[in-house]
C-alpha cells in the first residue's frame, strides 16, 4: 500500500471513529414526549402535545404552550380566528444544539417566530438540563419566560404515548 492510499485509509478510519465518538457523547440523542411543565412557584401540570427530537447535534421541536387542549374547528375549514389561535399556540423551531456539562445551547436555523431564528449564528438560547434514565428535564436560563419541562423518552416505543 502506498503513503498516499495508507493516509487516506486512516484519514477515514479516524473520521469514523470521531463520528462515532460525537454521537455517542449526546445524552438528549433520541425522541422526548412532554410530560409536564413546571412553574416558577414548583407547581407541575401536565403538559399538553409537545415533541422534542435530538440528534448528534441538531434538534427539533414542536410543543403546545397552552395549559388547556387545542379545540378542534367548526366545518369544513378554519376561520382566520381560528386559525389564529392555533397558530399562537403553538411553538416550533430546529436547528443546531451544543452541550457544555449540564448546559444547552441552541440556535434555531427556522421557527416560527421569525424574531427567534433572527441573527443566526449569534441567537442562542440557553438551557440547564438533566437526564435520568428515560427521563429529561429542561429548564429555561435566557428565555425571557422562564419554564421547566419534564420528558420522556420514546425512541423505539410501539406506542409513544402509553406511559407504561
Amino acid at each position: 500500500m502506498n503513503k498516499k492510499n495508507s493516509f487516506s485509509l486512516l484519514s477515514g478510519i479516524a473520521l469514523l471513529f470521531s463520528m462515532s465518538i460525537a454521537q455517542a457523547e449526546s445524552p438528549l440523542e433520541g425522541a422526548w414526549l412532554a410530560v409536564s411543565n413546571v412553574a416558577e412557584d414548583g407547581t407541575e401540570t401536565d403538559a399538553q402535545s409537545g415533541l422534542y427530537v435530538f440528534t448528534p447535534t441538531h434538534y427539533s421541536i414542536m410543543f403546545v404552550n397552552t395549559a388547556e387542549a387545542r379545540p378542534a374547528y367548526e366545518g369544513e375549514q378554519q376561520t382566520d380566528a381560528e386559525k389564529l389561535a392555533n397558530y399562537d399556540s403553538i411553538t416550533a423551531n430546529s436547528g443546531r444544539y451544543e452541550i457544555d456539562g449540564n448546559i444547552l445551547k441552541t440556535r434555531a436555523y427556522v421557527a416560527k417566530d421569525t424574531n427567534y431564528m433572527g441573527g443566526w449564528p449569534d441567537n442562542e438560547t440557553t438551557f440547564e438540563f438533566s437526564v435520568d434514565g428515560d427521563k429529561l428535564t429542561i429548564k429555561s436560563i435566557s428565555f425571557p419566560a422562564a419554564f421547566t419541562v419534564i420528558m420522556r423518552q420514546v425512541e423505539g416505543t410501539e406506542n409513544p404515548w402509553d406511559s407504561d
